[in-house]
């Protein structure tokens, strides 16, 4: 295959960088990108790309991981994780992943499905009584739903959930339980399973496992997933307070050429009273990419078995088909297979079985839209697509 459209990308980048900061970040890739069946011009357009995200001020720092054939082929952080302590960005910094969290609490909901510990269309409210008698706005009337809430409807986010906070107990204080009762008061924006609307319902779908559990959701994953995969560094708080200096500061932009930290770093060592499974957790780079890995390898990793291969099949199909919509379980979804989801500071990741990739994008910024992940999974992309056969 020719490679002059690689060139073309690669000129046209180095072009339009800043030279001092493309030659302070030459780096190489031939051997990991040759192992791992990518295209070792493409990812070094994806640094200068990257660097000029830097240089241009869209974000203060950024990881991209991409994986292939079983083997990482790019793993390289730019930038900053605290730009006024100037702390370059480094591969084992901690992220805040937000709705990243809401995959790997559908993985464990689904391992305890497996064990039959509930069904996917059975009510929550035979673990979670507080749903029993939930309730729907219809007409300008509140009306009970004609049917009930379950797991699927969670996982898919058509129960009817948003995140409307209005007399909702989300107090400091306040237990998931707690938190789940307050929410079960309020009727739900439409009868589950008829419509689509993103919202609480991985929320709610962990309070559902620690009640089938009996224990808090942050036991349940490090027993089920977390310890399995070796995911040490993924957690709902940090446990250890040195860890804390590897925080990527969250940044938001007030002018086009300022960046700002948005620095609340320290609430991170506090154990929360409850644990969100829809935005609850810290995480890192290479942690993720071990969870993309064992999804993408059909619930196994090394010699630990998460779910089986139908599971994670199950979990890639589109499961709202009869409402016009597309939604797997605790993801989107392709018809092949494709599988990936974000968080709302800007993080992101795929699975990609019909190239048997995945990619992982971390950085950390809030009330903008940077086009740094558009420009990632592009040349990733085109790393892939050009690789050597």
């Amino acid at each position: 295959m020719s490679k002059h459209p690689i060139i073309s990308l690669l000129v046209l980048l180095v072009s339009l960088a800043a030279l001092p900061a493309l030659q302070a970040q030459t780096r190489s890739h031939d051997k990991a990108a040759k192992a791992a069946g990518l295209n070792a011009d493409s990812l070094t357009a994806m640094d200068a790309a990257m660097q000029k995200q830097i240089d241009d001020k869209h974000v203060a720092g950024v990881i991209g991981l991409i994986g292939r054939n079983g083997k990482v082929g790019y793993f390289e952080a730019f930038g900053h994780r605290n730009i006024k302590a100037d702390k370059p960005m480094t591969r084992d910094a901690l992220f805040r992943i937000y709705s990243m969290t809401k995959p790997m609490v559908a993985v464990t909901a689904m391992s305890l499905w497996e064990e039959g510990k509930f069904k996917l269309d059975d009510p929550i409210s035979n673990f979670c009584p507080e749903w029993k008698n939930a309730t729907v706005t219809e007409g300008g009337k509140k009306v009970p739903v004609t049917t009930p809430l379950t797991a699927r409807h969670l996982m898919t986010h058509s129960s009817g959930l948003s995140y409307d906070r209005a007399n909702v107990d989300v107090g400091p204080t306040t237990s998931l339980k707690a938190f789940s009762e307050s929410l079960a008061k309020q009727p739900l924006k439409f009868q589950p399973g008829t419509s689509y609307q993103y919202g609480y319902s991985i929320d709610i779908l962990g309070r559902y496992i620690e009640a089938i559990e009996g224990k808090t959701l942050d036991v349940v994953m490090r027993e089920r997933l977390f310890d399995n995969l070796g995911m040490d560094d993924t957690e709902f708080w940090i446990r250890k307070s040195d860890d804390l200096d590897r925080v990527a500061l969250v940044y938001t932009k007030p002018q086009p050429n300022e960046l700002r930290s948005w620095n609340r770093s320290a609430e991170l060592l506090k154990e929360p009273s409850r644990m969100m499974g829809g935005q609850g957790l810290v995480s890192t780079t290479a942690d993720y990419a071990k969870f993309c890995q064992m999804f993408l390898n059909k619930g196994k990793l090394g010699r630990a078995r998460i779910l089986k291969a139908s599971t994670v099949e199950l979990m890639s199909q589109n499961h709202l088909k009869s409402i016009g919509k597309v939604y797997g379980l605790g993801g989107q979804v392709k018809p092949d297979g494709f599988y990936s989801w974000g968080g709302a500071a800007g993080t992101g990741f795929w699975i990609d079985p019909a190239n048997d990739s995945y990619g992982v994008f971390m950085i950390q910024r809030w009330g903008y839209n940077p086009p740094t992940y558009g420009v990632f999974k592009r040349i990733a992309a085109q790393a892939v697509r050009t690789a050597e056969k």
